[in-house]
Parts: structure tokens; C-alpha cells; sequence
């Protein structure tokens, strides 16, 4: 099936465990013997590898995401008090005349493009596209910021898992619908913690969004996130 779609992850123990489950996972010959969220959490333990306690090995592989995480949430806040147009035009985003919304999610994502950002920029912008995307099709979008900043992360996160462990769940697959099957149940599961309730106080102004207290609650979101996937029983 090629694997031009995926990178080769590092080689230390928890990713040889990650890309070892993930071949259990797709193989006809092992089926059933780990589960998406088994593999979810693998994964994210391979990601905080090396990078200090706790989860912070996990959150620094985002924060190039959880920076566009701020930036997401200024340009949404503002679409609420202002209107979608009147956002748009401020960030510089053409609105000509019956654009379809995936012009509108194309230019807006590429509005908030920062350079040289490697694969976590390619994933983070490519969900950050779908999350637009999603919202402009609605016919009087009225965004959530906090519950679609949470989205956004949450699909980011799954990008990255299919980047990273894609080389193993490929050549494991039989072929490409049980491919499209099994991400999209890792998918699920990456965000179903997402529909947990949202910490308190987000982030009341564009401002805010974009200081302190935006990065604060962003991380504390995604390391919710993490801790979820990680232990379904965390609360």
C-alpha cells in the first residue's frame, strides 16, 4: 500500500512498544489483542519519552499546537462578538462572494501558517483546516471557542499518531478499508475524552487568548487530554 504518508518515529523503547502495538493492532494474525485505546496510549507514552516527568515530554511535542491552540481560540472569540465577515477581514482572509467553505477554511488556516514548522505545523494546520471547515458549513456559525479549541487539539493529536505509526498500521493492514476502519476507531478514541467537560474559565477576551492565561489554559486542556487517553478513569 506505500507508506509515503508516514515518517519513521524514533527508535527507543516505548516507540518500539507504540509501533509494536500498532502492528498488533491492524495484523489479521493478532486482531483483537490491543485495542485502539491501548494503542492511543502507547503512543502518547512514547511521546513523553526522554522528556522529563510526568506528561511533559508529551506537551512539548505540541507546542507549536498549542500556540495555534491561542491563536484559534483570539480569532473564534472574535467571530463571536464581531460576526464571521468582520473576523475574517481583520485576519486578512478574502471573502468573496459565495466562497465555498472550504475556500474560506483553506485561506483561514493559511492566515494563521507559521514557517519552518515541520510535521507537528503540516498535522496542527491540517486539522486546524477541518475544524474551520466544519464550522463554515454550518449555516449561522456561532463557535463554541473552548469546546472547538478542545477539537482542534484532539484531531491534531490523531494526525500525529497516523504521521508517526503510520509506516506500522500500513504495512499491518490487509488493505486500505481495514486501514481507514482502524484509524478511525483510534480516532474515536482520542476524541472521547474530548467530550469530557471543559475545565473552568477559558480565556474571556482575543487578548486573553493570546497572553498567559490563553497558554495556561490550553495546556491544562491538552494535558487533561492526554491523561484521559493515557487512564480512561481519570477525572
Amino acid at each position: 500500500m506505500g507508506t509515503s504518508s508516514a515518517r519513521r518515529a524514533p527508535t527507543t523503547r516505548l516507540w518500539r512498544l507504540a509501533k509494536a502495538a500498532a502492528t498488533r493492532y491492524l495484523s489479521p494474525e493478532t486482531a483483537g489483542t490491543v485495542e485502539a485505546r491501548q494503542l492511543a496510549a502507547r503512543y502518547v507514552a512514547a511521546l513523553g519519552e526522554g522528556g522529563g516527568p510526568g506528561l511533559a515530554g508529551a506537551l512539548a511535542s505540541f507546542r507549536l499546537t498549542r500556540r495555534l491552540a491561542q491563536t484559534l481560540g483570539a480569532f473564534l472569540g472574535q467571530a463571536v462578538s464581531q460576526g464571521w465577515p468582520k473576523a475574517l477581514e481583520e485576519w486578512g482572509v478574502p471573502t468573496p462572494p459565495e466562497a465555498p467553505p472550504e475556500t474560506l477554511a483553506l485561506s483561514l488556516s493559511a492566515a494563521f501558517q507559521s514557517p519552518d514548522g515541520g510535521l507537528e505545523e503540516a498535522a496542527a494546520h491540517t486539522a486546524l483546516t477541518g475544524v474551520f471547515l466544519e464550522e463554515l458549513s454550518h449555516p449561522h456559525p456561532h463557535p463554541d471557542s473552548a469546546a472547538l479549541v478542545r477539537r482542534f487539539l484532539a484531531q491534531a493529536l490523531s494526525l500525529r499518531l497516523a504521521l508517526d505509526l503510520g509506516e506500522s498500521l500500513e504495512a499491518a493492514a490487509p488493505d486500505i478499508a481495514q486501514l481507514q476502519q482502524g484509524l478511525a476507531k483510534i480516532v474515536g478514541e482520542i476524541e472521547a475524552p474530548a467530550a469530557a467537560p471543559l475545565p473552568p474559565a477559558p480565556p474571556p477576551t482575543p487578548e486573553d487568548w493570546q497572553g498567559l492565561a490563553g497558554w495556561t489554559w490550553v495546556t491544562g486542556l491538552l494535558e487533561n487530554l492526554l491523561l484521559r487517553i493515557m487512564d480512561p478513569n481519570f477525572t
